[in-house]
C-alpha cells in the first residue's frame, strides 16, 4: 500500500487539496471553468506528485493563476465526477 501525502477530494462545494490530511487549497465549483486530462503550457499552480501521466488540469474562472494541476489516483474518474458536479 502506498501512502499519498497529497490527496484530492471532491466535496459538496468544490475540489479540496490536502497535504497529510491538512487542507491547503479549496477551489469552489463556482470558480471552476473546466477540468481535463493532461497539462497546459500556461503558468500553473502545481499540486502534483511525480506521476506526470496522471496529470489533471483545472481551469479557474478567476485568480492570478488560472490553471491548477493535480494528480488524482484515478484521473478519468476524477475528471468525470467533477464535470458531473459542474453540470448540476
Amino acid at each position: 500500500m502506498c501512502l499519498s501525502i497529497l490527496t484530492y477530494h471532491i466535496t459538496d462545494t468544490g475540489v479540496s487539496i490536502r497535504f497529510l490530511n491538512v487542507r491547503l487549497r479549496h477551489i469552489p465549483f463556482s470558480n471552476i471553468e473546466g477540468i481535463y486530462r493532461g497539462f497546459t503550457w500556461k503558468i500553473v499552480e502545481v499540486w502534483t506528485v511525480f506521476k506526470v501521466w496522471d496529470i489533471v488540469t483545472i481551469k479557474k474562472k478567476t485568480g492570478l493563476l488560472k490553471y491548477v494541476t493535480i494528480t488524482p489516483p484515478d484521473p478519468d474518474k476524477y475528471v468525470a465526477e467533477v464535470q458531473k458536479r459542474l453540470a448540476e
